[in-house]
């Protein structure tokens, strides 16, 4: 960035920042923009709902695993049986007629543990691989919202610092009529002035005053919007003094060709798109048999008094080997196959137009921040012409050799070139935001302040 021979635009704004500081201010505790992206850091409730969700997906990772692991189980039951069932004998069993029998006691109780361990489930592994892309997803939601919060944060701090510097502004414009009115009102009484002139005078200084009462509002709601993003409270008294620090870093921001795997939705995308892949393939395998191991071990007691049903137990065991071959599921899972390779195929779609909307974010954002740049520039030399001209007129008309309307005619431009600049520099800082952002480069931007 090209740098004026006598102003430069960033050192201008923070020596107005540093005196615009009341005295009420100065007691407040000084946030620089460093200080207020570190504050949001440590108490911002969206990092800590991103931090939970983090741990949420390390969780359900340790639960996808937890699928082949070993399942052991306890299990009882007590039946009073209290009327039991009738089997019929057939014929010749026990004589010549069907015997009707009752089996078994009024009380049964049967105590038992069974292990099951999963040997081959490879739809259980795909679900096992999907926790990998499932956890850096949350990792990089953690990133996208931290880059957020530093986004939001630094335009705020702009804000709040364009609105500091207009006050700034206006107040030496305010003192400058405090000067003039005296002077104009002596040579109305010397009958050199008339009294329209006055009262033109009387007008700008009421102007100036509502002006300054309205961007005296808009600074406070920016201080405020700044600590509702950084989660700090409102009526915390802060006072804001430094400048973004920006000049230094255009050069590292502006160059450089486009690199849409530096942005972290990208890699997000990625992530997921590698997840529906995944989900495609646990589909697919769900047509594979499953074979697990399991052993049972248990005992039972029987009785037709409840005092000694437990005098006897009889245990049992078994081992053995589970095989589950799927055959027909009515289509159910043809479905879900087709509905999965459907939504991978969109979402490799809305891929290629994501990546194209973030080339043309950063093409934009390249394209504003070359233009504020150099309107930054224009302006803060017309201010300086502007203020040369002002003051030239004023002591000319101080003098008596510059007309009202001349005088007049330079605090308008001036007024003009203030306002210009202080937009310029709003858009600017704004633009070189804006361009971190594009290039995903938020987060050592904040690191490097």
């Amino acid at each position: 960035m090209a740098h004026l021979t006598s102003i430069r635009p960033f050192a201008l704004l923070t020596a107005l920042s540093i005196l615009a500081t009341t005295a009420s201010a100065q007691e407040a505790p000084i946030l620089t923009l460093k200080d207020a992206i570190a504050y949001g850091r440590a108490n911002s409730p969206t990092l800590v709902i991103a931090a939970n969700d983090r741990e949420r997906a390390d969780a359900q990772a340790t639960e996808a695993v937890s699928g082949y692991l070993p399942q052991i189980n306890g299990n009882g039951q007590f039946d009073n049986n209290l009327k039991r069932a009738t089997t019929i004998l057939p014929a010749g069993a026990f004589g010549d007629q069907p015997t009707a029998v009752q089996f078994g006691t009024q009380y049964n109780t049967g105590l038992s543990v069974v292990a099951e361990q999963t040997l081959i489930d490879v739809a259980q592994l795909n679900g096992i691989q999907a926790s990998r892309p499932n956890t850096e997803m949350a990792r990089i939601k953690q990133q996208q919202t931290e880059e957020q919060l530093i986004y939001e944060a630094a335009r705020s701090y702009a804000q709040a610092l364009t609105y500091r510097t207009q006050l700034r502004l206006l107040d030496d414009n305010q003192a400058q009529y405090d000067e003039l009115v005296p002077i104009l009102k002596l040579r109305l009484e010397k009958g050199v002035a008339q009294p329209l002139d006055v009262d033109r005078v009387e007008v700008m200084q009421r102007n100036i005053r509502s002006q300054r009462t309205v961007a005296e509002a808009s600074y406070t709601l920016a201080v405020d919007q700044l600590k509702r993003v950084i989660g700090m409270p409102l009526d915390q008294s802060i006072a804001l003094v430094d400048s973004l620090p920006v000049e230094g870093r255009l050069a590292a921001t502006t160059e450089g060709p486009f690199q849409v795997d530096r942005l972290r939705s990208y890699k997000y995308n990625e992530e997921y798109l590698l997840l529906y892949g995944i989900d495609v393939k646990r589909k697919r395998n769900a047509f594979l048999p499953t074979l697990s191991a399991f052993g049972r071990y248990g005992a039972n007691a029987f009785g037709n008094d409840l005092s000694r049903s437990y005098d006897n137990w009889y245990d049992y065991g078994a081992i053995g080997l589970k095989l589950n071959v799927p055959l027909f599921s009515g289509l159910r899972r043809v479905s879900q196959i087709k509905q999965s390779e459907l939504t991978l195929a969109n979402a490799r779609e809305q891929q290629k137009l994501s990546i194209m909307g973030w080339e043309l974010d950063h093409r934009n954002a390249d394209t504003r921040l070359k233009a504020s740049t150099s309107n930054v520039e224009n302006d803060a030399e017309n201010l300086r012409l502007a203020e040369r001209v002002f003051d030239v007129t004023d002591t000319q008309y101080k003098l008596g050799t510059a007309q009202f309307g001349d005088l007049i005619n330079a605090d308008y431009q001036l007024k003009e070139a203030r306002n210009n600049y202080t937009n310029s520099l709003l858009q600017h800082y704004l633009a070189v935001i804006d361009m971190n952002k594009a290039k995903g480069t938020l987060l050592e931007f904040a690191n490097s302040l």
